[in-house]
């Protein structure tokens, strides 16, 4: 990388460079620990951030001693606690000249969170928040501790409760459910007890006769007041949103009008959400009406997803909010897997295991791993930009939101996505008005599924970098690049800045 490309980079939430004159900086493994328990970043050594903020190659005076002194300091449990870097994420850089030390650092797997320096768990695990670090909180560890589990803890039976805390009434609509999707299951005539044991939803303390139930059973059977017993920052809460912050119909764990448990939740919220997504009126070959589309199994994936990934021992609890054209749903807990990972799909590391495989037998979600795959195939039939997943930190918090693109419906349902989802679906849709936005998404239908997301996201946001075409499209920086280019070379986009700073815009705005 020369100089001239340095001079376009800045500090930021993945990036810190230090001049290292007397060796390797002691701020070093602070920093180190801080990418490591966040998104991961690059380290500069021999580089100096100057008065307007652009970086400056410095260079260091024995580049190979202090390389050495590098890897002797992350090989050092009392330096740091795991040493997440191979040979290839270490190199002696040449610009002009000169040289610094490049060290990309890894977001650490969650096995190997927290990653503290010093010895000390308690004082010395950082994350990183804009430009600088900050010392985690004790949630935040414990939060990192407990992913951290090889055992599935919403298995865990709560011998402190007894089956009393569970609604069986929620329990046998769930049987219900279950009969209506698994008609053949050997489960379906099974007593209520047999049936929580299978489902793993209730366990027994060993040497004792009595039943309890799991976590899961707990989360997603439970009575609300039960549950905040063992998980006292539980709440779901769903809104339909109106004109600005307004909502027009809102359900809530902790209303005392129903139980409060996931079961009932997704029972209630999911006809919520998908009452504003249109259904085709179309005929299946057993001349059916056929009521499901791909958006409809997209925003079901979303929400549930949500539901089994959640670290419901975190902040501000579950959230689903419906838009007239977009769902936001957001969860307590960070991503057990990269983002980037997270998007491409095929790779799922849920953090409730327990209550996946309970939804899974009411056909609530697809197959681990394929959450983002159902979402993007939704938003390519939808015309609508790709899903986006944000991670967020201090709280943690994953927000997920699904565009509907030209599947969004509120205008055949009416001002109340409630009432539709009382009164179902109606026979025949009448178009929505086309806005301008609609209007451009059209004119992108002559270019490549990847480069007509691109287009799309520079339509809803305006402007955008090469980072945000990769995180749209869970690929490479080359990848990413190419993308670009091509979309550049047929006057789609203009960009304007230089380097890493490069913005795009579609052409002609």
């Amino acid at each position: 990388m020369g100089q001239e490309q340095l001079k376009d980079l800045r500090e930021g939430n993945r990036l810190e460079a230090k001049l290292a004159k007397g060796g390797v900086p002691a701020s070093v493994w602070e920093i180190y620990s801080a990418f490591a328990n966040t998104e991961g970043g690059t380290i500069m050594l021999g580089v100096r951030e100057t008065a307007d903020g652009s970086l400056e190659v410095e260079g260091l005076a024995d580049p190979e001693g202090l390389c050495k002194k590098f890897w002797d300091g992350v090989n050092n449990p009392s330096k740091v606690s795991a040493n997440l870097l191979t040979n290839e994420d270490v190199s002696l850089v040449e610009a002009e000249g000169k040289t610094y030390l490049r060290i990309n650092v890894p977001r650490a797997p969650r096995q190997l969170k927290p990653v503290y320096v010093s010895g000390d768990q308690a004082r010395g695990t950082y994350r990183r928040n804009g430009e600088g670090d900050y010392h985690c909180s004790a949630d935040e560890i414990v939060s990192m501790v407990r992913d951290a589990s090889p055992s599935p803890l919403d298995a865990l039976v709560l011998e402190n409760f007894g089956l009393e805390a569970l609604d069986m009434d929620s329990v046998e609509r769930f049987r219900a459910t279950m009969e209506a999707v698994r008609p053949g299951h050997p489960w379906n005539k099974l007593g209520a007890e047999d049936l929580l044991l299978k489902l793993n939803a209730a366990g027994r303390v060993e040497g004792e006769g009595a039943l309890h139930p799991t976590r899961a059973g707990l989360l997603m059977f439970g009575y609300e007041y039960e549950i905040v017993r063992e998980y006292p920052e539980y709440f779901l809460d769903y809104r339909e949103m109106g004109d600005g912050a307004r909502w027009r119909d809102r359900v809530v764990s902790n209303d005392g009008t129903w139980s409060g448990g996931l079961f009932d939740f997704w029972s209630k919220v999911v006809p919520r959400l998908t009452a504003g997504v249109k259904r085709p009126f179309a005929l299946s070959e057993s001349l059916q009406r056929v009521e499901d589309t791909e958006m409809h199994a997209a925003v079901r994936e979303a929400f549930v997803n949500s539901l089994v990934h959640s670290d419901y021992y975190g902040r501000r609890g579950v959230a689903a909010l419906r838009y007239p054209d977009r769902i936001k749903i957001e969860n307590p807990g960070s991503l057990r897997i990269a983002l980037d990972v997270m998007l491409a799909g095929g790779v799922s590391d849920a953090r409730n295991p327990t209550l996946m495989k309970m939804f899974g037998l009411i056909n609530a979600c697809e197959k681990a791993g394929s959450g983002f795959d159902v979402m993007r195939r939704a938003a390519v039939d939808a015309q609508a930009p790709l899903p986006a997943a944000v991670e967020s930190f201090s709280p943690d918090r994953i927000a997920v939101t699904v565009y509907l693109g030209n599947a969004a419906a509120d205008q055949a349902y009416g001002p109340n996505f409630a009432e539709a989802a009382t009164s179902g679906p109606k026979p025949q849709m009448r178009p929505a008005d086309e806005s301008s936005a609609s209007k451009k998404q059209e004119d992108f239908s002559t270019y490549p599924e990847e480069e007509r997301a691109v287009l799309r996201m520079a339509s809803e946001r305006g402007e955008f970098n090469r980072r945000d075409v990769e995180q749209l499209l869970a690929c490479g920086s080359t990848k990413a690049k190419a993308i670009v280019g091509a979309l550049l070379e047929k006057g789609a986009i203009s960009s304007k800045g230089a380097s890493r700073s490069t913005r795009y815009t579609l052409s002609g705005e």
